[in-house]
């Protein structure tokens, strides 16, 4: 038996190391005409970094709050090379202004007409690389100048770090996204003006998934410390699903791992306690079986019933099912539908 676990364990590796998701100019790179409806939500702990995570968002809550994003391409482009385009991204009343390659794009500065507001880069900041995998990272200073209201200005200096620290399943309230990556970002700057400096840490997560653009999920959590004062904290999230890209001319997000019938089991290999999560896309009827390697019924873990669509949950305790450790099938028979997974019982 110990022989079979280090095979299985070893054909895993083998197949997460060959499936791992990257970022690729072609599949990711911003294209103008673009654009998405993010829906705002309170903000929850990003979770763990690693290869092969399960990130359960599945109890995440809406604010209510939606913000449109947009793509166009800038009508006096300041870039001075061939091969590069200049963009602007517009989110939440902020005009960023990009140069674009398919080696990846930096950003310039960004200007806030609502709050009278106009940032410049002298030395502009390298946002994303292609392609970008997981366990890549790089980092890039800046600096630039704001001014407020036409006037006062601000110098800001600060380094920008981008790192693929994880990569796995994404559970949101309706639905599982397997081979996520995911992309940690800290901006660390110091603002000097007229009025004082302000020291401000800015992280975020982004969650990209197969078939879509741009990030589906994001998280953050700014820190502002302004002179000798307490740090103000300001943390929010977001999940990006409504997406239009130009390159299908349609929604995009219709990869079969996202619109069909899916199964997470986790953690694999389990201890004592096993989670498994199913979404189902109508009302089907549903049995759950598990299964031994010789193919002898273990037990009945969810006889059949009939289940709505949506997210669906449950758990196998080891003691319950005199579990020893081993490799078992877990059978999910979702109307004529079958998906068998392996679990690990260590």
């Amino acid at each position: 038996m110990k022989k079979l676990f280090l095979l299985f364990t070893l054909s895993i590796s083998l197949l997460n190391v060959s499936g791992q998701p990257a970022l690729t100019f072609h599949d990711n790179g911003p294209l103008p005409g673009d654009s998405s409806q993010t829906q705002e939500i309170t903000w929850v702990d990003a979770g763990s970094a690693g290869a092969d995570q399960v990130w359960d968002f599945s109890g995440i809550q809406y604010s209510g709050k939606s913000t449109f994003r947009g793509v166009s391409e800038s009508v006096s482009p300041k870039s001075s090379s061939g091969n590069s385009k200049t963009m602007i991204f517009s989110e939440d009343g902020y005009d960023f202004t990009c140069n674009s390659r398919e080696d990846g794009y930096e950003e310039t500065g960004y200007v806030n007409l609502t709050k009278k507001m106009i940032l410049d880069y002298s030395d502009p900041i390298v946002k994303m690389k292609y392609p970008f995998a997981y366990g890549e990272q790089f980092s890039d200073p800046f600096t630039g100048v704001a001014r407020y209201d036409g006037s006062d200005r601000i110098d800001l200096a600060g380094d920008y770090t981008c790192k693929a620290d994880a990569f796995g399943t994404l559970i949101l309230r309706d639905r599982l996204i397997k081979n996520c990556l995911r992309v940690k970002v800290v901006k660390q700057s110091l603002q000097i003006g007229v009025c004082g400096s302000t020291q401000s840490r800015l992280e975020k997560f982004y969650w990209f998934a197969p078939g879509y653009r741009y990030p589906v999920f994001m998280l953050s959590v700014t820190e502002n410390r302004y002179g000798a004062k307490e740090p103000v904290i300001i943390k929010n999230g977001w999940v990006n699903l409504n997406q239009s890209s130009q390159l299908a001319g349609t929604s995009v997000g219709s990869s079969s791992e996202i619109a069909g019938n899916a199964v997470i089991v986790y953690p694999n290999p389990f201890s004592e306690q096993v989670t498994y999560k199913y979404i189902l896309q109508e009302q089907v009827s549903v049995t759950v079986e598990l299964y031994d390697m010789s193919g002898k019924l273990v037990g009945m873990v969810e006889k059949r019933q009939v289940q709505d669509a949506g997210l669906h949950a449950g758990t196998i305790n080891s003691g319950s099912f005199g579990l020893k450790p081993g490799v078992y099938s877990l059978r999910f028979t979702l109307d004529h539908e079958v998906i068998v997974t392996k679990i690990v019982k260590i």
